[in-house]
């Protein structure tokens, strides 16, 4: 039976309800329909940019340095990297780790530094030294175990460039006398590949491999793999690949749960390329974090229906008015911490808040002086804030004060109901692993809840 293909308008509307991932291998492998596929809008579930990959509802894209040893064999180091989809570092001629790019900012990049970082050198004469030492440590330390003489050869009889560093010297012994057999040959070997590079250098050779950069794509179906020739630096793949992926098309991108977790870098991202959320969730991100991110994200989308943000009391930042003005904020706060979040839920002014974690305040926070202020000052209707609790007694000690107030409406065990006003009622209550929109993954069993509502007689 012959193949009828598609007409112009019915691949238009097919392409539109097509997974993305699906679209993304279809664009790539068919370039006559790729600048149609741009310019259909494409709305993902789950976009995700992390440190080591990029995740499009259930698939993870990632570029690495994939080094080709042929039919030699793989040192230890490139092995484990090579089979975890390449290195995520550059490196020279020699092998030397390099930094190209880390702290340029493209067009269209979101830049998340806290300042300029660090680029540090790995190919000073002094490492090379302290290389040698921990490599004649290690071989010593072998001789030994196998009831052999130790003699110096051309690895460790190397001329030193400065005094051994008696620091490295001993923490390498006490490593080694904990070490087996075989993790010391291990660690010798290790400790030859990273002297590689320097050999190179010095006699001005080639190294024994091919460096490739790999694109490894994972699916609920297994791997796949692309490589190409080392021809370009992994920032500017990362960048290419999110290009191909996102960039380059006539309509917003629909997003409905984006996810930052990454911290301290550039993002490379596509220019030109806007996206309109739902939910966001980051970590640890301050107000220029946010700043930086209202350059690639639609203005409709704000306010923010769900934010969700790793903090912690020595670091909040809650002041952006992404933060300030989400629907929903949802804090995965420090569990070791030992003072009050109070201070800072005071100020919240979110109509939905989730605090998921008790910390190690002694006692527990009971969250009185919040309720205390609340009644004090009142809150819109609606406005319903949640706190992890370890123990159900302290949410037991909060109810039980609270029902010694004189503006009590009704109680029962696990609730009570406080007068704001003439128009406003307090309810405080608490639950056992809650099931409605607030999340339950966190270590606390308990949840108080806090909620303004109105009075029935309104």
């Amino acid at each position: 039976m012959p193949t009828v293909p598609l007409q112009y308008e019915t691949l238009k509307s097919v392409l539109l309800y097509i997974e993305p991932n699906i679209r993304f291998r279809i664009s790539l492998r068919m370039p006559s329909i790729s600048s149609l596929e741009k310019r259909i809008p494409l709305k993902i579930e789950d976009l995700k940019f992390s440190f080591f990959d990029t995740k499009v509802n259930k698939f993870s894209y990632r570029v690495g340095l994939y080094l080709d040893y042929g039919s030699n064999e793989i040192p230890f180091n490139a092995y484990g990297s090579n089979a975890s989809g390449g290195s995520y570092k550059d490196i020279d001629q020699y092998g030397f780790t390099i930094y190209p790019g880390l702290n340029d900012v493209l067009p269209g990049d979101v830049d998340l530094r806290r300042g300029e970082l660090y680029i540090s050198s790995n190919d000073t004469d002094r490492i090379e030294q302290n290389l040698v030492q921990v490599l004649r440590i290690y071989k010593m330390e072998l001789a030994e175990r196998l009831n052999q003489q130790y003699i110096d050869d051309d690895e460790t009889r190397r001329i030193a460039v400065g005094p051994w560093d008696e620091l490295i010297g001993a923490s390498t012994r006490e490593r080694a006398a904990k070490k087996s057999v075989e993790d010391i040959q291990l660690a010798i070997e290790t400790t030859r590949e990273d002297l590689m590079p320097f050999n190179n250098r010095r006699n001005n050779w080639t190294p024994p491999y091919t460096a490739c950069i790999q694109l490894s794509v994972k699916s609920t179906k297994g791997y796949q793999f692309q490589r190409v020739l080392y021809n370009k630096y992994l920032y500017e793949a990362e960048k290419a690949m999110h290009t191909k992926l996102l960039g380059n098309r006539d309509k917003t991108i629909f997003v409905k749960n984006l996810k930052f977790d990454l911290d301290n870098q550039v993002l490379r991202f596509p220019e030109g390329t806007i996206l309109k959320i739902e939910n966001l969730e980051v970590s640890g991100w301050s107000s220029s974090h946010f700043e930086c991110l209202t350059n690639i994200i639609d203005p409709s989308s704000f306010p923010i229906q769900q934010l969700k943000m790793t903090s912690s009391l020595s670091s909040p930042d809650f002041r952006h008015s992404i933060a300030r003005e989400a629907k929903s904020l949802i804090i995965n706060n420090d569990t070791n911490e030992i003072d009050s979040w109070t201070p800072i839920l005071l100020n919240l002014i979110n109509r939905r808040v989730c605090l998921m974690n008790e910390n190690r305040r002694d006692p527990p926070n009971n969250y009185v002086d919040l309720i205390e202020n609340w009644l004090e000052r009142g809150r819109p209707v609606g406005t319903t804030f949640s706190m992890g609790l370890k123990n159900e007694n302290t949410a037991k000690q909060c109810l039980d004060t609270l029902k010694q107030r004189e503006n009590v409406l009704g109680s029962s065990e696990k609730q009570v109901q406080l007068r704001i006003n003439a128009s406003l009622t307090l309810t405080v209550f608490y639950v056992e692993q809650p099931e409605d929109s607030f999340p339950c993954d966190s270590e606390s069993k308990y949840r108080l809840r806090l909620k303004v509502v109105r009075n029935r007689s309104e």
